[in-house]
């Protein structure tokens, strides 16, 4: 970075301790961050000669990922048939700086990918940011925060977007987007002392400055430098013969919102957290200045964006990773429906009886991801919208080993099979994680709200009859279209709990230690859904479909990235007994919060105001 670029930072960063708050408030002097339509908002001259000047150019002014279907300038017809095309693709949102994976809780885009009638409608970007920095160095990162701070300007933090409870978006805010900042991937066969100096030193696979080792692992590992997905850094890994705990969908960004909240895969039962698998990373503070983090380097900070959520203690531009060894997997393929819809009691008493063996199941080594419904919003499996069907992995087993274990619940299965229910049940024994692993691509735009809730062994053994009653709630009512996840890890009986008795300095929350299924229950709803209706489906899915999930486990907590952004409860659900010290160490890192996220650690001392303008609770 050149010497005025450091002058411009550092100016900043002394303006904004003299920054006079009530540039940014309300008429009733309540203290806010400032919005484009205040005389605090910096001018088109500020934007462009000061902030867009630092960073090289790579300042954007944001525009809605529709507008080309709109009446005005920017209508083009050829481009928004284009958009319509790909809108649905994440792939697709993630290339833009205000395309977002998901609408569910309510986080939707102000304008929807299809042409209004003839000179009507408008597209505006409602509550996405303003403008962009779009990153490539770490640099451009701390002008960002620097600009912000003087400015008394909303932050958001943006890798790829891919978030369920719209903390990628900020009415008036300016964004800084890491997808950009790439610095390589690069491989360590073993983290082993030199490889240490290496990092001190600046060297390749570090973003610069910084000391800290990755406590007592000298294992392979990956640093990861930048805002790849998990689609870079698998294959990466599928090319040296090793595993990576990473997102399920692999346009998941590595080192934002997926590491920072905890982040699961495939190999969580075997090879832990996601955040349990970070030995060190660079992160830029709320003073603009680049650390280390790691177990003996500025400990807090590591253990809080080991699973404490991402967005709201600094901007991680480099972790490095835990790679583990490659092993054989046994993948087990299961489905079953009613065979009528007079059926449907024994598919729930089954559904039961499944939900009941995931302890034991996990403990024999099988964990994965299924989904059911009853009659739900699209086929479950075949034709079938009422049913269950489920994508799991056993871990250096044999096939008969495999199945051996899973033969209790098959024997239940197969009582019914043919008579009351459709089962299919198949086995492969793949040689590699990398042939068991299967990628997956939700839709994205899609809109609705979802809760969730970690289910022990207490929840899912204690009383069959709570358990029947709350999947029968969880299931709906007909024509209320819900549709229902369970991503059993079996984490108290493998690696995350074996982590947590090991290791102190992981922010997650404790309750993953001893959780046996994530269970998501959701609805959705489309754009022309009446805005009663909408409310209705909310407090359907918090306050009815949540609190039962809640009463069955009423001492457990949630998964934050899969939760629902209006839980009123979620400083005790989403972080446990962690989150005094996570509130402790967010105010030693960040006292005047330049930071901001929806129910991340310290947004309870801010709130929305009209039009979105974020001030002081």
């Amino acid at each position: 970075m050149a010497i005025p670029r450091i002058l411009w930072i550092v100016r900043l960063l002394l303006s904004s301790i003299i920054a006079i708050a009530s540039s940014a408030a309300t008429s009733r002097g309540q203290e806010c961050k400032c919005i484009p339509s205040q005389p605090c908002w910096p001018s088109e001259a500020t934007w462009s000669s000061t902030l867009n000047t630092t960073v090289a150019g790579q300042l954007i002014r944001n525009e809605p990922v529709a507008l080309p279907c709109y009446p005005g300038p920017a209508y083009n017809a050829a481009s928004c048939a284009k958009i319509q095309t790909h809108y649905g693709k994440a792939s697709f949102q993630e290339e833009g700086p205000v395309g977002f994976w998901s609408g569910l809780n309510g986080s939707s885009s102000s304008c929807p990918p299809s042409p209004p009638s003839a000179g009507q409608g408008k597209c505006t970007l409602g509550d996405a940011p303003v403008y962009t920095v779009n990153a490539t160095e770490w640099q451009h990162v701390a002008a960002g925060i620097a600009f912000a701070r003087e400015h008394r300007l909303r932050l958001v933090i943006r890798d790829t977007g891919h978030d369920l409870l719209g903390r990628s978006t900020g009415f008036g805010s300016l964004q800084i987007w890491i997808r950009h900042l790439r610095t390589g991937i690069e491989f360590h066969s073993a983290l082993s002392s030199d490889v240490q100096e290496q990092q001190r030193r600046g060297g390749r696979g570090s973003a610069g400055g910084g000391d800290g080792d990755g406590g007592d692992w000298t294992g392979p590992a990956f640093t990861i430098g930048g805002g790849y997905t998990w689609t870079d850094v698998n294959a990466a890994a599928a090319e040296r013969n090793v595993v990576v705990v990473g997102g399920g969908t692999p346009t998941v960004g590595c080192i934002g919102g997926y590491m920072q909240g905890g982040g699961h895969s495939f190999a969580t039962h075997n090879y832990g957290l996601a955040a349990d698998n970070v030995l060190r990373a660079k992160v830029v503070l709320a003073n603009g200045s680049l650390v280390t983090a790691s177990p003996t380097e500025n400990p807090d900070l590591f253990f809080a964006i080991r699973g404490g959520g991402g967005g709201t203690y600094g901007v991680v531009v480099e972790t490095t990773v835990k790679a583990w060894p490659d092993t054989n997997v046994v993948s087990q393929t299961l489905a079953f429906a009613p065979r009528t819809s007079n059926d449907t009691g024994v598919f729930m008493d089954v559904l039961t009886d499944l939900y009941q063996s995931f302890p034991e199941l996990s403990k024999g080594g099988w964990s994965g991801y299924g989904s059911w419904a009853v009659d739900g919003p699209a086929a479950v499996f075949a034709n079938f919208t009422t049913g269950y069907a489920h994508y799991a992995g056993n871990f250096n087993k044999s096939l008969a080993e495999a199945q051996s274990s899973f033969a209790p619940m098959s024997a239940k299965l197969q009582e019914y099979n043919e008579t009351r229910l459709i089962v299919s049940l198949q086995y492969t024994n793949h040689p590699t994680y990398w042939q068991f692993y299967q990628p997956s691509e939700p839709p994205a735009g899609t809109l609705g709200y979802t809760s969730s809730r970690f289910l022990d062994e207490k929840a899912l053994l204690s009383n069959r009859t709570s358990l029947l009653q709350t999947l029968s709630t969880l299931a709906g009512s007909s024509g209320e279209y819900t549709s229902n996840t369970n991503e059993f890890f079996g984490a108290a009986y493998g690696r995350v709990a074996a982590d947590g008795r090991t290791s102190p300095v992981s922010g997650v929350n404790p309750a993953w230690r001893s959780m046996v299924v994530n269970h998501i229950v959701s609805r959705g709803f489309s754009r022309d859904t009446p805005a009663a209706e909408v409310v209705q489906i909310g407090h359907d899915v918090e306050h009815v479909k949540g609190t039962a999930l809640r009463s069955l486990a009423p001492d457990t907590g949630v998964y934050m990235n899969e939760a629902n952004f209006l839980d009123p409860d979620y400083e005790e659900d989403f972080y446990g007994s962690h989150y005094n010290r996570l509130r402790r160490i967010k105010r030693e890192l960040d006292p005047d919060d330049v930071f901001y996220c929806q129910t991340c650690v310290g947004s309870h001392s801010w709130v929305q105001v009209e039009k979105g303008q974020l001030c002081r609770s």
